[in-house]
């Protein structure tokens, strides 16, 4: 087990700055709302007890551990650019590493499954390292990546919402992510030449449960005085965006989370 740390990079000084007090209830919040759908689609591969799984990206850590608890005779990769709130000590065979995935690289056919939730629409090369992502993988291996597709803000039926989610995607968009890569996910796994390629679909927004407003009202604290700085919204605006949350509303859908899945020919390397 180990535990490494990497400088800190101009992206961990955005929105989602582990520096932010409130990142890591916003990660623990996301883990409550998407882990099922993540484990949803990892139980549907073949895996087995002696599986080397690579967790990309691996936030605050939920789904490395319980792949750690599946692979007892296997070995977990956690990685992350600011690994801080993963325990390396929750499992024998979980290694936690700070690592940037856009240069660090991995050896040759080293991983049976490798994971990424919410990562490869950070990237700025998405498809140069799906390329990657199957380099490091064996033959027989799975790879599965998750990605959210932002649905259009002003298709929000509340116009304090309209407001605020639109600024909130205009702020994301200009740190690079790719708002609507997630779509295309599946045809990416085919063309990068995985076998098998499927995918499922978890809706997101508000209204649609009490985790998922908790989560979005995280996000409205720690992007608010951002957003309002940087002349997107007014504070006046951010305050209504709140009370909307806070007032339990219909449901109002603007994500849909795609976990997409394919398996690397068991063949001669491509």
């Amino acid at each position: 087990m180990s535990a490494h740390a990497v400088p800190a990079d101009a992206y961990t000084t955005g929105l989602l700055s582990k520096d932010l007090p409130t990142e890591l209830e916003r990660l623990q919040l996301l883990e409550k709302t998407y882990d099922p759908g993540t484990v949803q689609a990892l139980g549907r591969l073949p895996m087995r007890a002696d599986w080397r799984c690579l967790e990309v990206g691996a936030g605050a850590g939920s789904i490395a551990y319980w792949l750690a608890d599946r692979v007892p005779d296997g070995s977990v990769l956690a990685v992350d650019i600011d690994p801080r709130f993963i325990d390396a000590d929750r499992a024998p065979q979980l290694e936690v590493r700070g690592s940037d995935i856009t240069t660090d690289d991995f050896p040759a056919g080293s991983f049976d499954l490798i994971h990424a939730r919410a990562v490869f629409m950070h990237l700025p090369r998405r498809r140069e390292m799906i390329e990657r992502a199957m380099q490091w993988l064996a033959p027989g291996g799975w790879l599965v990546l998750e990605d959210v597709h932002f649905l259009p803000a002003a298709d929000s039926p509340y116009p304090a919402w309209q407001e605020v989610h639109g600024a909130y995607l205009t702020a994301l968009a200009q740190q690079g992510i790719d708002l609507s890569w997630a779509r295309r996910l599946p045809a990416e796994l085919a063309a990068a030449g995985c076998e098998a390629v499927d995918v499922s679909v978890t809706p997101g927004g508000l209204g649609v449960d009490e985790v998922q407003d908790q989560l979005l009202g995280i996000r409205l604290i720690q992007s608010g005085p951002r957003l309002v700085e940087a002349g997107l919204v007014t504070a006046e605006q951010m305050a209504a965006a709140q009370r909307l949350v806070e007032s339990g509303p219909a449901p109002d859908l603007s994500t849909f989370v795609y976990s997409a899945w394919g398996r690397k020919p068991a063949g001669p390397a491509q």
